[in-house]
């Protein structure tokens, strides 16, 4: 019973010290108590506390903390127990445990104070950091320029005197700074770096401010007579670097988001303001200046939402596949489908235009393909433990993914996990602008390859080389984009159409293609892909993308 109680104390000792506390007398009460819990099992007649931390470059004086930490009713003898810790600071923190009179510690009790004592000295440190946190210094030491504390609290000052209208605020990224970064070593890169904020710096008027947020992104409020020239001067710097006996010559550019400040009340909405700006400028990938305006933030705000209620969409079943048949053109037979996504939110259908763009840009569009491609393979294997018929089914794969070098891997293991035969799913990927994508796709597409699952190009013709893309990859089907089908809305450009696709189809074929063409909706559309040879159709003319029980009675019949 006893050691029951021992145990039960010593738990409410270090829950106690461990008690949520935001003021240094909060803290100070936590370890009161713990003591208390303790003092009497362990003959503890007072302990004293004394902490120092000294004056740094880091932040301003603390106040020294010394006195009694707990007080016996018992009178208190000479046996101590003291734990001593210098600080990272240069300061010391010191806690002595006083015995009661006439009692001596044993060994083993000497150690247990020891880990209390220690453990009080943590809940001190924590207190401390919390503190040094609170009160960092406005300043970026690194490059001796204002950190975004320092800034906001220059803004706040701005809204209180009224003034913050007749200025103009900045948020840019610097360009070219990677290429310093692999050109240098750290430390001469950090230098180009207090060059450059130094220029950042230079004139400014004693009531206006630049400040960095940290790597390369810096934000500014600048006078509006002095917003022009700012503009320039932060577009176009030039600095040269003594790197030993040789000087280095570099250029940069920025990527800028520029509001005025009317109607601002806290520094908060200069923040929004700027940094709508500069999101909208990111997107634009133009090196034209962006302004704040409300139809920006309201964009942002939209993309945002779509983001922030992405994982929650996946976690509530919220994303729909929907299947498009894939069509024989000469037998009108079902012979695949490509699976599509839709989300079903607050009981309606967001189009896939507003949110596929948005998470391609964040990123999230890889987390959706492998949600889609679990979907599929898990309606095929039921499919296929029923004895019922099955197609190849294709799943899009965005560029995104193309930065993952195990992605062959995680699709096959994906497939394997519902033991799906390989050859029943499709990758299909998107073309790219960039030769070195090329290399990668072509990889990608051996990889599926060599473990049986197909691979198809999709949008071809979209991109700026597409006859090199061909010759790079190795894949097994072409998807022509629907811009190229003739016979469309625009009826004055049918012959061009036709020669280009005809053109296509004839090179592809010889090079061991099989052609899809997608986007056909009208008979005479499909009339002419059936004369000319193509090999699948896939658009409204056989079916739009069906939901999944609407696919599965198509996967039934498979005629057209």
């Amino acid at each position: 019973m006893e050691e029951t109680h021992l145990k039960e104390e010593l738990k409410l000792f270090f829950e106690t010290l461990q008690s949520p506390a935001h003021t240094r007398r909060e803290v100070l009460d936590n370890v009161q108590k713990a003591i208390a819990l303790i003092a009497e099992q362990w003959h503890v007649g007072r302990v004293a506390a004394a902490l120092s931390a000294p004056e740094s470059g880091f932040r301003a004086q603390i106040s020294n903390m010394e006195g009694t930490l707990y007080q016996s009713v018992r009178p208190t003898g000479d046996d101590t127990v003291s734990i001593n810790f210098r600080t990272g600071e240069g300061g010391t923190a010191d806690i002595i445990f006083y015995a009661e009179e006439g009692y001596q510690w044993t060994e083993e009790e000497r150690r247990e104070l020891l880990i209390f004592g220690q453990t009080i000295l943590g809940a001190f440190r924590l207190e401390m950091m919390d503190y040094l946190l609170r009160r960092t210094m406005p300043t970026d030491l690194s490059v001796s320029m204002q950190n975004i504390a320092g800034f906001m609290a220059h803004l706040g000052g701005m809204c209180a005197r009224g003034t913050v209208a007749n200025y103009i605020g900045f948020y840019f990224n610097t360009h070219n700074f990677k290429y310093v970064n692999k050109a240098l070593t750290h430390q001469k890169a950090d230098g180009v770096m207090r060059q450059y904020t130094a220029m950042l710096m230079q004139g400014l008027e004693k009531d206006e401010c630049a400040a960095r947020l940290g790597g390369d992104n810096f934000v500014a409020v600048i006078r509006k007579e002095n917003a022009e020239a700012y503009i320039h001067r932060i577009g176009n710097i030039e600095l040269v670097y003594q790197d030993g006996e040789k000087s280095r010559k570099f250029s940069f550019g920025a990527t800028i988001g520029v509001s005025e400040l009317e109607n601002i009340h806290e520094p908060g909405e200069v923040m929004m303001r700027i940094s709508s700006a500069y999101q909208a400028a990111r997107q634009r990938d133009s090196k034209d200046v962006v302004y704040f305006s409300e139809e920006i933030h309201k964009e942002l705000m939209r993309q945002k939402e779509i983001i922030a209620g992405f994982y929650r969409g996946i976690a509530k079943q919220e994303f729909e596949v929907y299947y498009q048949p894939k069509v024989n053109a000469r037998e009108r037979k079902l012979c695949g489908a490509e699976a599509l996504i839709r989300w079903k939110r607050h009981g309606q259908m967001i189009s896939p235009m507003e949110f596929i763009p948005i998470l391609e840009k964040e990123g999230s569009i890889c987390t959706l393909d492998f949600y889609v491609l679990d979907k599929v393979c898990e309606l095929l294997s039921v499919r296929i433990r029923e004895n019922r018929p099955v197609y190849t089914i294709s799943v899009n794969f965005s560029k995104r993914h193309m930065e993952n070098p195990h992605l062959a891997q995680e699709i096959v293991e994906v497939i394997d996990k519902y033991n799906v035969p390989h050859e029943y799913i499709e990758v299909e990927l998107t073309e790219s602008e960039d030769v070195k994508d090329y290399i990668v796709l072509a990889n990608l597409i051996d990889e599926l390859k060599a473990a049986r699952v197909c691979a198809s190009v999709d949008d071809f013709g979209t991109g700026y080389s597409s006859l090199n893309m061909l010759k790079m990859i190795n894949t097994d089907i072409l998807k022509i984009d629907k811009s190229f089908i003739p016979f469309g809305r625009d009826e004055s450009d049918n012959q061009k159409d036709c020669i280009m696709f005809e053109s296509i189809l004839k090179l592809a074929k010889a090079l061991g293609f099989r052609i899809v063409a997608e986007g056909v909706e009208t008979e005479q559309q499909y009339t002419y892909m059936y004369e000319v040879g193509c090999d699948i159709i896939q658009g409204y003319y056989f079916d739009r993308p069906l939901p999944k029980d609407e696919f599965l009675q198509r996967l039934d019949s498979g005629q057209y």
